[in-house]
């Protein structure tokens, strides 16, 4: 079997990156499909994703087939001259398959069998799914295979959700025999004898669903080591039947990258673990109409880090409103070609969107699109996808492959610790794992700061500093790599809720941080949790002079009261409550440069500069920056990023770097207002959009500016 090229070795083939997206014509009738092409064409389109949802079309029935239609699809699209991202069908059910073969629905948390529904809606551990979604890969693999149109298959869609059948019940069981061998051990890594929960057979063990292992007080774990490997197991099954329908693509085409779309920060499944499995990380990206720029920037650094740095598919966006949010707000003008190129600069080699043209029906009939219901090319969405179109033809060929700038700043995300903190009663439930962690990153990206976001199965040795908030669980491989980093000169810093239980959830029993408590200098004695609605603790810095004008910093949420090790500085304090004067952040020195900073608290917006300053000192480590920046509004939709009048604005700067040494320098303006800026003589440089030279100093952006410069 021939060697798999990667993802950019066969976009090269195609001239520049992928442009495009879902497109589901066996919606419509046939007499539209070539008026379609036409406009896709005109709007410089170069890829369409086909069979997404299209099981029960593709299989009538158990034994029979027919790819008819999409046979005259896909001689429609390649006539076009368009290439072909090719889907699988196995995200959605056919319904003859949830009535006569009851084993492939889902059985709900609450313990409800599901009818045929929506999509997400087969039990992973089906036999009879496993079966069909196997044969049907293999089918279009065999078929469609031999195209020389096509650059990649997409399996499923958006995988999501659980199951919690008796077919999942059998299959843990399974799983828990191999994992741990007997009863026993089960027994000693769930803590079992709590609430007399100790099993005497694997057949006293079921799904943790609220009909069992749930307490009744907002879903808890009643063992969290017991819910969180349920939640290991699904995903682990959920891997092994992408990785069947994979093998099935794989015995007839050897040669185009297999994948499937992720979500960033979704919940439920460990994708760290999928980085062997698929030959591009992909991802669909709908922000909130809200969202800061760092937070979009942060899910785009994720699903990179998701592939080992690789530049990553942009699978999914919306080209004008999404459909699911409690409003559903328009992009602004030019926002969407901003949020398009922020990708780009993040490490993204296509720009994709759902949708192709907008549904004439169903739950997403409202989803914005390329090509709208009017079916013509005089929207604004259209006028805007065209105008991105047509950069990227002249410009993204000389972008593509290349990689996102090193960093020296790594930000740890950690879905094992998210799901043990999420399952646990205490020691708040005021807790949003995912939003702490942005809160670090978002500091880094205002400063321009180049950040890798690691798994907790990485080596971190390649860093100067290594960022793990809230990394609450960890085991024996991953104390060992952190022990080699600060002993190697790293700065590692730990916040609270850092390494306090092992894999099964359970407390590690000494002086907190126990597995670290050497490098980290201090023992978290106690922790008190205030409410964040109401309560911040004023924080006190050891190198500043408090002259009354600037805002006070503080600490909220959790407040770990430290003692600190001799030879530990003690960088802060807290101001009030029963532990005023107490360390709030500390700093034990290691090796060389290197040490831990301990931040006992989550500092909020004006302490994490503070925190952040001290973290980078001495390090050599700086951003790129365009100052000043203000801010004049556009206009004034809360919901937008438009500044009121002269607030300072944070312009984006990026680098992708080609193998040749040229350096692609992104500016971006990702708010709905015009800016000033001073650009410094290290970000001039030639303007790939507007073939012009542009030379530091004064500079004007217009709302949703984009700039990418190019120096050799």
């Amino acid at each position: 079997m021939a060697d798999t090229p990667t993802f950019a070795d066969r976009l090269a083939s195609q001239g520049g990156m992928l442009y495009g997206g879902d497109y589901n014509p066996e919606q419509w009738p046939e007499e539209i499909w070539r008026e379609d092409m036409r406009l896709l064409r005109e709007a410089g389109v170069n890829e369409v994703t086909l069979n997404v949802f299209s099981w029960a079309q593709l299989q009538p029935s158990e034994d029979e087939y027919d790819f008819s239609k999409l046979d005259r699809i896909v001689e429609t699209v390649t006539d076009a001259g368009l290439s072909i991202v090719m889907a699988t069908s196995t995200g959605a059910l056919p319904a003859w398959m949830a009535l006569r073969h009851p084993d492939v629905n889902r059985v709900d948390e609450k313990g409800r069998k599901m009818r045929h529904r929506e999509r997400h809606n087969a039990c992973i551990n089906s036999p009879t799914f496993r079966r069909y979604s196997v044969a049907l890969a293999g089918k279009l693999a065999e078929r469609y295979g031999h195209l020389g149109n096509l650059v990649a298959w997409h399996i499923g869609n958006e995988y999501g959700g659980m199951c919690w059948c008796d077919t999942c019940a059998e299959r843990f069981r399974d799983w828990l025999k191999a994992r741990y061998g007997g009863i026993e051990a089960v027994n000693e890594a769930w803590n079992a004898a709590f609430w007399s929960h100790t099993y005497h057979s694997f057949d006293e063990i079921f799904p943790p669903n609220e009909l069992g292992d749930m307490t009744s007080w907002g879903g808890k774990a009643i063992l969290g080591g017991y819910s969180l490997d349920y939640q290991r197991f699904y995903g682990e099954c959920v891997l092994e039947s992408y990785n069947e329908e994979k093998a099935a693509i794989r015995r007839f085409d050897p040669v185009n990258p297999v994948t499937t779309n992720m979500m960033g920060t979704y919940p439920t499944y460990d994708y760290f673990r999928w980085r062997d499995s698929v030959d591009v990380v992909s991802w669909d990206s709908y922000p909130r109409p809200d969202a800061p720029a760092a937070d979009v920037a942060m899910n785009h650094e994720l699903m990179r880090g998701v592939g080992g740095g690789r530049p990553f598919m942009l699978m999914e966006q919306t080209p004008s409103r999404q459909n699911w949010m409690a409003y559903n707000t328009q992009k602004r003008p030019g926002q969407m070609r901003e949020l398009s190129w922020q990708a780009v600069a993040h490490g993204a080699d296509t720009v994709q969107f759902f949708q192709l043209r907008q549904n004439r029906a169903g739950c997403e009939k409202f989803h914005g699109a390329l090509i709208g219901s009017d079916g013509t090319d005089r929207t604004r969405a259209f006028r805007e996808c065209a105008e991105l179109g047509a950069e990227l033809k002249r410009v993204s060929g000389r972008i593509l492959g290349s990689r996102v700038a090193p960093a020296k700043v790594a930000l740890v995300f950690d879905w094992q610790s998210r799901w043990g903190i999420g399952l646990s009663a205490g020691p708040t439930i005021s807790m949003d794992y995912v939003a702490e962690v942005c809160r670090w990153y978002a500091e880094l990206h205002r400063r321009n700061i180049p950040v890798d976001i690691v798994g907790p199965y990485d080596s971190y040795d390649r860093y100067d500093v290594v960022l793990a908030p809230c990394l609450y669980m960890m085991d024996a491989s991953l104390v060992s790599r952190l022990h080699s980093f600060v002993d190697g000169g790293g700065r590692l810093l730990l916040t609270s809720l850092s390494a306090l239980a092992d894999e099964h959830d359970s407390l590690y029993q000494g002086e907190i941080p126990v597995p670290l408590r050497d490098l980290a200098g201090v023992w978290v004695e106690e922790t008190d949790a205030l409410d964040p609605a109401k309560t911040v603790v004023p924080l006190r810095f050891a190198d500043d002079a408090d002259d009354g004008t600037a805002a006070t910093p503080n600490g909220r949420v959790l407040f770990d009261v430290l003692e600190a090790d001799e030879g530990t500085q003690v960088l802060a304090t807290y101001g009030t409550q029963y532990y005023a004067g107490t360390p709030a952040f500390t700093f034990h020195p290691s090796a060389g440069n290197g040490g831990v900073y301990y931040a006992a608290t989550f500092p909020d917006e004006t302490a994490m500069p503070l925190f952040v300053d001290r973290i980078l000192n001495g390090t050599g480590i700086a951003g790129l920056t365009a100052e000043p920046l203000t801010g004049t509004p556009v206009d004034s939709v809360a919901d937008i990023a438009a500044p009121a009048d002269g607030t300072p604005v944070t312009i984006e700067v990026t680098r992708r770097i080609a193998d040749d040494g040229t350096t692609f320098t992104f500016v971006l303006n990702p708010a709905y207002a015009t800016v000033s800026v001073d650009l410094p003589q290290e970000l001039a440089g030639h303007d790939l959009l507007t073939d012009a030279d542009i030379a530091a100093g004064p500079l004007t952006l217009a709302p949703y500016a984009v700039l990418i410069l190019e120096t050799a």
